[in-house]
């Protein structure tokens, strides 16, 4: 599920993450046009005055081009970086929509902003997402939900509460020790299409084999 009838948050995962380079830990972003405080995920428009595509890529290519499936993955994720795409949320769900056609995962995915909203409660909202599809029994969340979910009130409704704690299961990275929490692309220059089977071998992900809603973006 993708909440895109949010609020947009500044400084987050929206447009940037975290990869693996020879100098540690590095964060990658691209610019979002400024916004006011209010305007929402769907709203937020990329900007071009800078060819932050040639940084980025060359980021890939300095970072990872001896990866073993380096060739394979800039094949995947280059057309989308330069395509130009107008709205934040275009970029990320076509990127995603391609990570996710190469794992072969067919996971149904929703916009939030085309389920009818009846309240503004952000607990009585989330709880109508979930209801609007039939046999949903789970909702997973972010940890910081944590800081609004009430996990009773779903429990009354039917619906189990599980936030996000995800265990990796190391894979062979490029410099040095493994370092958890990188961008799935971290994973797929060195895994190619077994990174599937590395996602999937967390203890948690076995877990949430049923049917779920999810709330995510990028």
């Amino acid at each position: 599920m993708y909440m895109d009838d949010v609020q947009y948050t500044k400084k987050d995962w929206r447009n940037g993450n975290q990869l693996k380079s020879p100098y540690g830990v590095k964060n990658i972003s691209f610019p979002v046009k400024k916004t006011l405080r209010e305007t929402l995920i769907k709203e937020i428009e990329i900007s071009y005055n800078q060819p932050w595509e040639d940084t980025l890529v060359n980021q890939f290519s300095n970072w990872y081009r001896n990866s073993p499936f380096f060739n394979e993955i800039m094949e995947v994720i280059t057309p989308h970086i330069y395509k130009k795409y107008f709205k934040l949320l275009d970029f990320n769900f076509n990127l995603n929509n391609a990570i996710l056609k190469y794992l072969d995962i067919h996971t149904p995915i929703f916009f939030s902003s085309d389920i009818p909203r009846q309240s503004q409660n952000k607990n009585e909202r989330v709880l109508e997402i979930c209801k609007h599809f039939e046999g949903v029994d789970i909702l997973y969340d972010g940890k910081k939900a944590r800081d609004f979910i009430d996990v009773e009130y779903f429990r009354s409704n039917g619906i189990h509460v599980i936030f996000q704690d995800y265990q990796y299961t190391p894979y062979p990275q490029l410099w040095g020790e493994f370092v958890p929490y990188m961008s799935i692309i971290d994973l797929l220059m060195n895994c190619g299409k077994e990174s599937k089977k590395i996602i999937l071998s967390s203890p948690l992900s076995k877990e949430l084999q049923t049917k779920i809603i999810s709330p995510l973006f990028g």
